[in-house]
């Protein structure tokens, strides 16, 4: 019923509500710079009639109050879910642009290390043995530069190798960090389902229900399902990574160094079942691993394979210093199998066969096939083309890069502006609160006023 007391109830509901305002302003002040932390906001109910009335009585009362509700995370499930898209992209560009960019660096095109300076100065040296082919000092130096070819490109590969290993181990390591991950999660499901059945507040856990679900699409690209009490199942590729209390292994096989991985190819495994990702630090690990690093050394194969073949038959053509005709100059036709076949200066086939006597040994102080060496291609187009594909591949990728931050870089702000925690905010609230509490604690003085009158003065007749 209405009256005095029922004013002092609601005065009494003014100053709980407030403090529950006050409260949660100082919470959020305090974790204004905690990782993962959303913003709280008390929500302020009126209380007055009941909903449904009772059969033999009626709310008279011209006065009602306030309750505290929910204290809501500030946070919005679709921004949360474009965020996970968004991080497992920048993680997949960015993991990708870095490894080009270092494989980029090693090559050092263009360069005076590189292998189009190596093969120049290759060619130049076969100029110097056709301009004195009686100079076995000039054989000497080509066989030297032959060699310092074949040191050079044996880097080169070495060098996507290392790379190629550098993304093999660090596909393990984060394999490794997203099985600790979803075992985390699904420990914190079994809180959050007991907490959504207590009743009690759980936006602590949904903090960091959220800060793994995210790194976790970081590192995978996973898909996110969140449940009606809260917790959440994780499917990476459409398999069961999360599926309430349990977690599911993520697994890497395959050889350990890429001269292994064509007999024994990478694979990962999630919940028993080979997957291939396409976003996420994961996927990009595959994508070098499978296809940009054995792609760059394939290519670099065929160059090596071009420079033999066509050396090695222009060679034929030719006779020695002892008149014999040419054999190969080149062994092998991969990085790995490279080698230079002659040993002796004697042996380099600069004359033209076709002009040596093998009798009287005439013409072995020919030129003609020197000369005809130092103007072949020697796989120098192809070799110009790996690397000008190398550049593109490099640009693209750190401009994919690039835009996939300032992307993300949006996706983030709207989160912060609706999650963040801004303390000029926090202050407003704050003095809010307090004007309330204030103002509900008038509101009670002057009705101890009242009541003190009341109680005390009436039925006194002035004397």
């Amino acid at each position: 019923m209405s009256g005095t007391f029922s004013s002092l109830g609601s005065a009494l509901s003014a100053l709980r509500y407030n403090r529950v305002a006050m409260d949660v302003a100082s919470t959020n002040v305090a974790n204004a710079s905690t990782p993962g932390y959303a913003r709280r906001q008390v929500v302020g109910q009126s209380t007055g009639a009941p909903a449904l009335p009772a059969i033999w009585s009626r709310w008279d009362s011209a006065v009602g109050g306030v309750e505290p509700g929910a204290i809501n995370r500030m946070v919005d499930p679709i921004l949360d879910a474009r965020a996970r898209v968004e991080h497992g992209g920048a993680s997949f560009t960015d993991t990708r642009a870095t490894s080009l960019e270092n494989l980029e660096t090693s090559v050092a095109e263009p360069g005076t290390t590189g292998v189009s300076a190596a093969l120049n100065t290759y060619q130049a040296a076969w100029h110097d043995v056709a301009n004195n082919p009686a100079d076995e000092a000039a054989r000497t130096q080509l066989l030297a530069t032959a060699h310092t070819l074949v040191d050079t490109v044996t880097a080169q590969g070495t060098a996507v190798s290392n790379e190629w290993a550098s993304r093999r181990s660090s596909l393990d390591a984060v394999a490794g960090e997203v099985n600790q991950v979803a075992s985390q999660l699904a420990d914190l499901n079994q809180g959050l389902r007991q907490s959504y059945v207590g009743g009690t507040d759980a936006g602590t856990l949904l903090d960091q229900r959220d800060q793994l679900t995210l790194r976790l699409a970081e590192l995978t690209g996973a898909k996110v399902s969140i449940n009606a009490d809260t917790t959440v199942d994780v499917t990476v590729a459409g398999q069961d990574l999360v599926k309430g209390n349990n977690a599911y292994a993520v697994a890497v096989t395959g050889s350990a160094d890429l001269a292994g991985a064509a007999a024994s190819p990478v694979t990962l495994t999630v919940n028993g079942a080979a997957v291939t990702l396409g976003t996420g630090e994961i996927g990009a690990d595959q994508t070098l691993l499978s296809t940009d690093l054995p792609g760059y050394l394939a290519s670099l194969d065929g160059f090596v394979s071009a420079l033999t073949s066509s050396v090695n038959a222009q060679h034929h053509a030719g006779a020695d210093l002892d008149g014999a005709a040419g054999g190969d100059f080149w062994s092998g036709t991969t990085v790995a199998t490279l080698k230079v076949a002659i040993t002796d200066p004697r042996k380099v086939a600069a004359a033209d066969l076709g002009t040596v006597d093998a009798t009287t040994g005439s013409g072995v102080l020919g030129n003609a096939n020197a000369t005809t060496l130092s103007g072949l291609d020697m796989g120098e187009t192809r070799y110009r083309n790996l690397i000008s594909t190398l550049g593109v591949t490099v640009s693209t990728a750190r401009q994919g890069a690039t835009n996939q931050a300032t992307l993300t870089a949006q996706v983030d702000a709207s989160r912060e502006a609706l999650s963040g925690v801004s303390t000029d905010e926090e202050m407003v609230n704050l003095l809010a609160a307090q004007h309330g509490y204030e103002a509900a604690a008038r509101v009670m003085t002057t009705l101890d006023s009242m009541l003190d009158t009341l109680i005390n003065n009436t039925g006194m007749v002035g004397r």
